[in-house]
């Protein structure tokens, strides 16, 4: 019986072998796998302090009352945010100077 090691030695000892042959196709194969766009939204989070995690949800609460919502998320106002942020130079322009005095 083949141990695990030599099972994976093996597998290596053979992608060296085509890969000195010239056999791309492996590789262009597991490369396009690698640089297919991805469809899942990337998660990010972010620490608040109790006193602004408290504010937000204010804000949220009221918001949705002045849309006439049962509900505004804090992920969807960062996402908005976000979206805004890469879009609009001026918000940008006012988020890097409060970045470079906090």
């Amino acid at each position: 019986m083949i141990s695990r090691a030599e099972q994976i030695r093996a597998k290596v000892a053979q992608s060296k072998a085509r890969a000195s042959e010239g056999d791309t196709t492996s590789a262009q194969q597991s490369k396009a796998v690698f640089q297919r766009p991805r469809q899942k939204p990337v998660r990010r989070t972010v620490d608040l302090s109790p006193h602004h995690h408290a504010e937000l949800d204010a804000w949220c609460a009221e918001t949705a009352r002045e849309l006439g919502k049962a509900r505004i998320t804090g992920q969807a106002v960062l996402s908005t945010l976000v979206k805004r942020l890469l879009t609009d130079e001026t918000l940008a322009r006012k988020i890097r100077q409060d970045l470079a005095d906090s």
